[in-house]
Formats: C-alpha cells, structure tokens, sequence
C-alpha cells in the first residue's frame, strides 16, 4: 500500500542525524513525500532532497513566520527557486496566533505568493492559525487555481467553506487527539476527492506518539483513522488520498 505525506520537513534540524535512514525506510514503506519551505534556505533544502530521491518533490515558499523577510529581492529568489523543478508553491499563509511577522505584511507575502503561483501554474499549500477570516477573505480576492489548506483543523463549515474554493484539506496527526471532535465530523463531510494525508513531521505527531518526532511514516496511522471515520477500508482510503496528491501536484513519484 503506497502512502503520500503531503507535508512533511525533513530538512528540519530534527532530522539531522538520521535524515538518510529516514528516506531509506520511507522509500521501503513506499511513502511519497512533499517536503515544503518555510524560507528560502528550506526552499532549497527541499530542492535538493527532490533531486536526490524519486518518491520526494519540493514546495518553496515563505511561512507567515518568515513574511518580514519576504523582501522584493526574496521574490525574485523565490520565483527562480520555484522554476527549479518545485511542483507547489508554499508553505503561504496567516498565522495571527503566535503573530512573529507583523499582521499586514503576512497579508501582502501571502497575496504576492498566490500571485505568484498563478503566474507559474502551481498548486500552493497553504496555512493558516487563528486567521480564519482574513484568510478566507484573502483567498476570496485571490482564487488560486488549486492547492490544499495544510494541517486543516476546523469544523465542517469552514471546511465546506475550503471545498467551495476548489482546495484541499490537508489532514494530519491532529485527527486523532481525542478532543478534536470537530474535525472528525468535518472530514466525513467533504467529498473524498478533496481529502490529502500529511504529517508535518517532525511536528504534530498523530497518537500514540505525541510528545516524539513525528515522521513521514506515521502517515499510515492518519490513512488508518480517516478510513475508520469513512467507514471504509484503509487500502481504499489510502489509493484514493494517493490518486488526490498525485493529480493536485501533478507529480508521479516511483520507489
């Protein structure tokens, strides 16, 4: 059974020293991986890992976190790493929760990404924390072409609200902490051809493994509980998620 890891940072420091291991068991496990950048150190991180390894594409982009630096000189970087071989543009967003970028300019990075991703025909993968109508509001002005809403963690209106932009839901470890009965109700609402698996390893591990690193592998229990949820079988599940990633990123990864 094939598994894609929509959103996953395995350039991240927490994989420093066994980050060879890792690909080696993901690609054993046959689990695809969309690594995403955050900056554009990370961006060419994860250049770099597509390049190395067949299963694994890269996005570039600047997290909201990041937006202060998203520069016009940070632009022009970006768009050259993007035409690079990059299939997604991101991770883009608003993140008004921990606010480490001031409010307007995570606006103006985020319009200029989408903008940019309209230019070059890419998918973008998007984030969003404490936000929610700006966000929506953002994405209303901007109609991106298609993307996913990365780590989605709300009910099953905003969800609707995702689906009839023509985006994704990016489902992830959160799906099975025991308190996030809104979200378990929303993912059973939406059409399964609007539903991706991710990780965001190294965080956000699913259960039972909160408080370790999360790995791409871990996707599999994600593919687990969604399938239970769905009152289908998981192999079904997961070909389905699989099929989604594929057509969204345009991407055929081989092991």
């Amino acid at each position: 059974m094939a598994l894609f890891d929509t959103h996953a940072h395995l350039d991240c420091p927490p994989f420093d020293r066994d980050r060879d291991q890792v690909l080696a068991a993901l690609r054993a496990q046959r689990v695809a991986v969309l690594n995403v950048g955050t900056d554009l150190r990370s961006s060419a991180a994860s250049l770099a890992l597509a390049r190395q390894h067949p299963f694994v594409f890269a996005a570039c982009g600047f997290h909201p976190h990041d937006a202060r630096t998203f520069t016009p000189d940070a632009e022009r970087e970006l768009s050259a790493l993007l035409r690079q071989g990059a299939v997604a543009v991101g991770e883009c967003g608003l993140d008004f929760y921990r606010d480490l970028s001031p409010r307007d300019v995570q606006v103006e990075a985020f319009r200029a990404q989408l903008r940019l991703a309209k230019r070059l025909d890419l998918p973008v993968v998007l984030h969003e924390r404490a936000a929610w109508d700006n966000f929506l509001s953002v994405l209303r002005d901007e109609a991106p072409l298609r993307g996913v809403v990365h780590a989605f963690s709300g009910d099953a209106v905003r969800a609707g609200a995702i689906v009839d932009l023509g985006l994704h839901l990016g489902i992830g470890g959160p799906l099975t902490y025991a308190k996030n009965h809104g979200l378990r109700e929303a993912v059973g609402s939406v059409p399964l051809d609007r539903i991706v698996l991710e990780t965001d390893a190294p965080y956000l591990p699913p259960e039972p493994h909160r408080g370790t690193r999360n790995d791409p592998g871990m996707v599999r229990l994600v593919a687990e509980r969604l399938a239970l949820l769905r009152g289908m079988p998981v192999a079904e599940l997961a070909e389905a998620a699989w099929t989604n990633a594929c057509r969204l990123f345009a991407v055929e990864p081989r092991f």
